[in-house]
């Protein structure tokens, strides 16, 4: 029973590989440097032949058709190379309109950023500010520890001003960005 299974088997994979069909691949050539150096090959041998030594009119004829076929490529490849050229230049700018959109998003980022840095800082100062007063008013404070005080409070808000000069910073970068 094997036998029969195994032969029938054989026989049906010749069969299918004899009726198999080949499979065409269907390639689309795109026209390249090297079809405009065989055009140009094209047109000089085309000049040769339509020198005046050709008598026969059909020939002639031919000639001249061959000829206005090449123009008419040349023109067309010109013009497929000028949308190249264009679309290139396209893809360019939408690059750059987007890097410049990047910009400008991570100029806000970071302005944002600085203005809360800036808020959390002058809200310590301020309370820092209370509270040395409030501590100063009921006399619990030594000279020491108001000069000790006096300097945080300073400490701080030098930091306030480095944080506002880099805000001004930030913000003549973002309209720079913008424009």
């Amino acid at each position: 029973m094997k036998l029969k299974i195994t032969t029938t088997l054989f026989l049906f994979f010749i069969v299918q590989i004899f009726f198999a069909q080949e499979v065409k691949n269907d390639t689309i050539k795109v026209a390249t440097k090297t079809t405009v150096t065989t055009v140009t090959t094209t047109n000089d041998t085309i000049n040769v032949a339509a020198t005046p030594g050709i008598v026969n009119p059909k020939l002639k004829e031919e000639a001249k058709s061959l000829n206005s076929q090449l123009k008419s490529e040349k023109k067309a490849l010109k013009e497929a190379k000028k949308k190249e050229k264009e679309q290139k230049n396209f893809e360019k700018e939408k690059n750059k309109f987007e890097k410049q959109q990047s910009k400008v998003a991570s100029g806000e980022k970071s302005v944002r950023k600085i203005k809360d840095k800036l808020a959390d800082r002058e809200k310590n100062l301020i309370r820092n500010k209370e509270k040395f007063e409030t501590k100063k008013s009921k006399g619990r404070l030594n000279s020491t520890q108001i000069e000790k005080e006096n300097i945080k409070i300073s400490k701080q808000q030098i930091k306030i001003n480095k944080l506002e000069e880099d805000l001004e910073k930030a913000e003549k970068k973002l309209n720079k960005a913008r424009d």
